[in-house]
This record gives C-alpha cells, structure tokens and sequence, in this order.
C-alpha cells in the first residue's frame, strides 16, 4: 500500500525540489502544470526527507511504500557488482522518463533516477545545442558522448551530478544532472573532453 498521502504527484515535487537548485524557471512552469505551489514543494520534500530520517523501512522497500507496485520489475548486471534488481515508476511530469531504482539482493538501493522507457526514444545528440534541459537522462548522454567521467565536488548533494564529455561533433561539455536528468550543460571552450 502507498505512503498515505504522497504518491507520485508528492513524488515528483520532492524530486522538482532538488531541480530548483538549477532550473527555477522550469520548476516554476512545472508546478503550474501540477497545479501546486512552492509550498506544496516544500511540504512533499520534507516528508520524504522525514520518511528518510526514521517513517520509511530500508533500501527498495521506501520507493514501493511511496509510489506503489513498480510498473517495470526487470534486472541488469554490472560489471563488479554483479546482477542488480531494477524497479520503475512512470513520472507523468516528464513524459517517456521513470524513476527507476536498482538493488541488490538485500534490497540496498546502489542507484535511484529519472530513466528512459523501454518505449521512449531519446532526443538525438550531435552537438551542445542538442543538451536541452529536461529532455536528455544520464543514459542518453552516456550513449551518445560516452566516454562520460563523473565527479562529486565538495558539498554536492546525492542527487546531484556533474558531468564532462565529449559531443559527436568534438565540443568538450560540462553537465549537470538532478535524479539523472539533464539541468544545463555547457561547451568548456575545449576542444575534447578527454
């Protein structure tokens, strides 16, 4: 049963709230679109974050209190890990995109993000014109510009990352990223990324 009172519209205000900190213009469209207010923003995020400090159970289980049964239950191996339990949630907010948690056998959760469905296809990517914001995932990024090197700066939030790579046509970009989605990205004045 979903956390009385929150599910997905609480959800995606708690994840429009760490968005704030870069893309304030399109917070504020969105929350118009959902009919909410910074308030609501404010409320849903700290609900969550008290969740967090002691109402939710552990790892995969809070996602599935909050937002209910997964829509997408699948699995995917990486290469130390080993085999990863994935679960999604469609985000109505970013049409084509779910936030997608992966786990391991004790539940622990090692990633949580906004995703691309299996049936959304990714905006293609040729140059730093192309880097809109909320249109491209961390995956679209990494398939078009791999290699892709991430790298935390002090005081960064877990929700946040910052990114440098290289575009199709050779501008060496720097990126940031909310929950896995693009929030700006510019051209570095380099000439590769690498």
């Amino acid at each position: 049963m979903p956390l009385r009172g929150f599910g997905v519209v609480n959800f995606e205000l708690m994840l429009l709230r760490r968005m704030h900190d870069h893309q304030q213009a399109l917070v504020g469209a969105a929350l118009k679109n959902l009919g909410k207010s910074a308030t609501d923003l404010r409320t849903a995020h700290a609900q969550w974050q008290r969740g967090l400090r002691g109402g939710f159970p552990g790892g995969a289980a809070r996602y599935r209190l909050a937002l209910g049964k997964p829509a997408v239950v699948s699995s995917r191996t990486v290469p130390v890990v080993g085999e990863l339990a994935v679960e999604a949630w469609p985000m109505p907010l970013w049409p084509g995109l779910q936030f997608q948690i992966a786990f391991g056998p004790g539940g622990d959760v090692v990633d949580e993000r906004l995703a691309r469905m299996a049936d959304s296809t990714a905006p293609a990517i040729a140059s730093v014109a192309d880097l809109r914001p909320w249109l491209l995932v961390i995956d679209d990024v990494e398939a078009a510009c791999s290699p892709v090197r991430y790298r935390m700066s002090g005081g960064a939030v877990a929700s946040h990352a910052a990114a440098a790579f290289t575009t199709p046509d050779g501008a060496a970009c720097e990126a940031q990223f909310s929950w896995g989605l693009l929030q700006y990205a510019a051209d570095t004045g380099n000439q590769r990324a690498d």
